[in-house]
């Protein structure tokens, strides 16, 4: 018998049908990340009997900051169900439900977990971090942990996070709020959720990818990846005609930051306009006619999607550097570096 795709994931399909016969929706665009897209067949057959049409959305889905309500506006979708995150902006334009998907089985965690538990006995306090699949076993993470001596702080949330000790590719505030009584981190996730915070603190960051089996720590490829970036900030100095690059995605737009952004660079003697996009590609920026590039969309495009790009797409922070505006050791491995506006 085949197995549901549904199956690794704690899904209310009855709390959706009531959502939606609740508010009386016709027309719903199901959203979702490469990851889960088998499952908006799946869903889609559980609520077409209640609608009149269902539409299955086969363009990108980042995050949160990305549901596609320009997407639903435009072929007459009156509700949204975004799998596979939770809520990013303060309020949706359109009714919106967040499908979390969130694991119903901790095996995998908790197999990973022991793994990289004895590097972590000379600590004493460590703050702890997760993305939104594996919130549901946050409380039994601290208690394992606690058994073998090592206090386990959880920061609370502001938005865009959500939840308790919840993180993002782009947002670490709960981990932030107990930086200072913290000695190391420990990551739930991925190593991409794991850079994300080592470049913005000076402790140690650990770890734990359950899905793939892999622990470890990340200074070396930090310390790595700090050295290309400041060659990238060295070739900017050089480079003339900037692009300040716009998202149009509704958690990515940042005109107000790029405005300030180009009047800094002409007046430092760039020749800066901004570039609006969707989704920012790196083909479709190498064949633009610009030296270089300012990015005020989503910043791990800076970090993940810089050497697919020959030309520089430095963070606000970055930019400043180059300009001689901030320094790079007051920056670096500090919340500044990743913050996407003018400091």
């Amino acid at each position: 018998m085949e197995r549901s795709a549904a199956e690794a994931y704690r899904i209310d399909f009855e709390d959706v049908r009531e959502w939606i016969k609740d508010h009386g929706f016709k027309h719903i665009l199901i959203q979702a990340p490469p990851g889960l897209r088998k499952l908006t067949f799946e869903l889609s057959e559980e609520i077409t009997p209640l609608v009149d049409l269902v539409t299955i959305h086969g363009g990108s889905c980042w995050g949160g900051c990305d549901v596609a309500y320009k997407h639903a506006e435009l072929i007459g979708a009156d509700a949204i169900i975004h799998l596979g995150h939770s809520r990013f902006l303060p309020r949706d334009p359109l009714p919106t439900y967040y499908l979390e998907c969130r694991y119903r089985d901790p095996l995998l965690l908790f197999k990973a977990l022991e793994d990289i538990l004895p590097r972590l006995r000379d600590f004493r306090r460590m703050g702890i971090g997760v993305t939104i699949q594996w919130q549901d076993f946050l409380e039994e993470l601290r208690e394992r942990i606690q058994k073998i001596g090592l206090e386990v702080l959880v920061g609370s949330p502001d938005p865009p996070l959500r939840y308790h000790g919840q993180i993002l590719g782009c947002s670490y505030n709960t981990l932030f709020k107990v930086s200072d009584h913290a000695d190391c981190f420990l990551i739930i996730g991925s190593k991409f959720h794991g850079l994300g915070l080592a470049l913005q603190t000076e402790k140690n960051v650990y770890v734990v990818d359950p899905e793939i089996g892999r622990t470890g720590d990340l200074v070396q490829e930090v310390e790595k990846l700090l050295k290309t970036r400041y060659a990238y900030i060295e070739r900017f100095r050089e480079s003339r005609r900037i692009g300040v690059v716009v998202s149009i995605k509704p958690g990515q737009y940042r005109l107000g930051l790029a405005l300030k952004l180009k009047k800094i660079l002409r007046e430092s003697g760039k020749r800066a306009e901004i570039l609006l996009m969707d989704d920012v590609l790196p083909d479709q920026l190498m064949e633009s006619a610009f030296d270089a590039f300012v990015n005020t969309a989503c910043p791990r495009i800076s970090i993940e999607d810089q050497y697919k790009i020959n030309k520089p797409i430095l963070l606000p922070a970055e930019t400043l550097i180059s300009l001689g505006k901030l320094g790079w050791e007051e920056t670096i491995k500090t919340p500044k570096y990743m913050l996407m506006e003018v400091i």
